[in-house]
């Protein structure tokens, strides 16, 4: 196993020991401290336990160093590799930068046994971290980002670790935490997170130690992930809320509302909803309902392909929900395609029930007796477009919504659902699509579906209130359980 240790220098990571007590340089005067002590040389020592108030001024003769936040975590492990992060400005551009940080460190790192030590300046000269007057750098400029991205990626790929640790603690809080996403953006591996107690504090003081810390979300990440996961929910993007709060899912507390994402992604993906689910829109036991609020989340989502799939789908859907209502299916899974009638009057007349002529009006006819058992019919039952669906809705059903729908699908429609899902889609394509989505009247002018008559008179026939609002309210009702927790 390579372990590969990433660190970030600041003005506590070198301290002088006198007397056998350590004690940090002035952060006012850390610059001019660093610059004297690179003049005169240095020793470097172990670190002491006790620690003593700050100097501003170093001892006359022999300079003895210590470091303490490394040692600790060089008690814990020591790495094949490491990086450091450091400043190295000029004199005088800013009095607390620790412009000698660096090179102790990486002496300290060579002197325990690291082999490969790699130091990269993120800030020289007479540089500043940010840039007020541009936006964009107005944190931390984007110069040196790219700096530290570099840095970190070369570091990575160069020692191609199998375990990366990161111990940044030290300098710029907007460093230290830009630094470990770097990390994890690039790395495939574990990536391990170090905290460094300081033992001083202690009563009686010990000695400082590393610690893996224990990630819990901050509520910044908390309230940024919620109201990214509404906007894009919002838009119809279930998967991208979904991969918003996923990394939070984890949590116990944050769970309370990751949930909630992570049932519109099952329902996204057509997978299984947690039994917990209070949402009765997603499991809805009408599959229209289901069908129709996906092509409206399609739409929203601007994902064309899915919606004109989900808008011929929602026909199929209404038209078993309307089957099924008589018929019940075969328990036997050698037989799922078998159904037997459960109330009503059976399917009969020349336009319902197969001949088996092979004429092509028997095509047409949506129902075959496939055998009976203990006096009772089985049917196979044709839904196929091309006529025998139609004659479900028409004949059997007496559905006029059902009819008036599959009259504006039409072969034209049904054709175009191949299209698009056989072939690329294209801008001209998918701009075809919409086009003809809504001059048959099956999409709105403004991209929706719910709204439209013919949708809206299908699921009143299955009898689904206020058939408008399916999509609105769920939205709301996510929206509400997000914003009260």
């Amino acid at each position: 196993m390579t372990t590969l240790l990433v660190l970030t220098a600041g003005q506590s990571d070198v301290q002088l020991v006198v007397d056998g007590v350590r004690r940090e340089l002035s952060r006012d005067r850390c610059a001019a401290l660093h610059f004297e002590i690179e003049r005169r040389g240095y020793i470097l020592d172990d670190t002491p336990v006790q620690k003593e108030r700050s100097i501003e001024i170093l001892v006359d003769g022999e300079l003895n160093l210590c470091t303490p936040k490394l040692d600790a975590v060089l008690r814990e492990v020591l790495p094949d590799a490491a990086l450091v992060l450091e400043t190295r400005r000029a004199p005088g551009a800013a009095p607390g930068d620790p412009h000698f940080a660096g090179t102790v460190l990486e002496a300290r790192l060579k002197a325990k046994g690291v082999r490969t030590v790699r130091r990269h300046a993120y800030l020289r000269d007479r540089e500043r971290l940010e840039d007020r007057e541009e936006p964009h750098d107005a944190v931390i400029r984007r110069e040196v980002v790219h700096r530290l991205d570099g840095a970190v990626r070369d570091a990575i790929e160069a020692v191609m670790p199998s375990r990366i640790l990161v111990a940044a603690t030290g300098g710029f809080p907007v460093v230290t935490n830009l630094v470990e996403e770097i990390v994890r953006l690039h790395a495939s591996v574990p990536v391990e997170a170090l905290e460094v107690a300081d033992g001083t504090r202690a009563s009686p003081p010990t000695a400082d130690r590393a610690v893996a810390r224990m990630s819990k979300p901050e509520p910044l990440a908390s309230f940024q992930a919620r109201r990214r996961a509404l906007e894009l929910i919002a838009r119809g993007n279930l998967l991208g809320a979904w991969a918003v709060a996923e990394p939070l899912h984890a949590d116990e507390v944050e769970r309370r509302w990751t949930q909630v994402i992570e049932w519109l992604a099952c329902f996204a993906s057509s997978l299984p909803i947690p039994t917990e689910c209070d949402f009765s829109v997603l499991t809805h036991q009408r599959m229209a309902v289901r069908a129709a609020l996906r092509v409206e989340l399609a739409l929203r989502a601007g994902d064309i392909p899915r919606a004109v799939h989900g808008t011929v789908a929602f026909f199929e859907a209404a038209l078993w929900d309307r089957l099924l209502e008589h018929f019940e299916r075969s328990p036997d899974p050698k037989r799922r395609r078998h159904f037997r009638l459960r109330r009503g009057d059976a399917p009969a007349g020349d336009k319902l029930i197969r001949k088996n002529d092979g004429s092509d009006d028997d095509r047409k006819r949506p129902f075959e007796i496939k055998d009976q058992v203990d006096g009772v019919d089985w049917y196979w039952v044709f839904d196929g477009d091309g006529g025998p669906a139609a004659r479900i809705a028409k004949y059997f059903l007496e559905s006029d919504a059902l009819t008036k729908l599959d009259n504006a699908l039409g072969s034209d429609i049904r054709e175009l659902r191949n299209d698009v899902a056989h072939n690329e889609p294209t801008p001209e394509l998918m701009d075809d699509a919409r086009r003809r989505m809504q001059e048959a009247a099956l999409w709105s002018t403004g991209d929706t579906f719910l709204a439209q008559p013919l949708v809206q008179e299908v699921l009143r026939e299955l009898r689904v209130s206020q058939p408008w609002a399916l999509c609105n309210k769920l939205v709301a009702t996510v929206k509400t359980r997000l914003l009260n927790l």
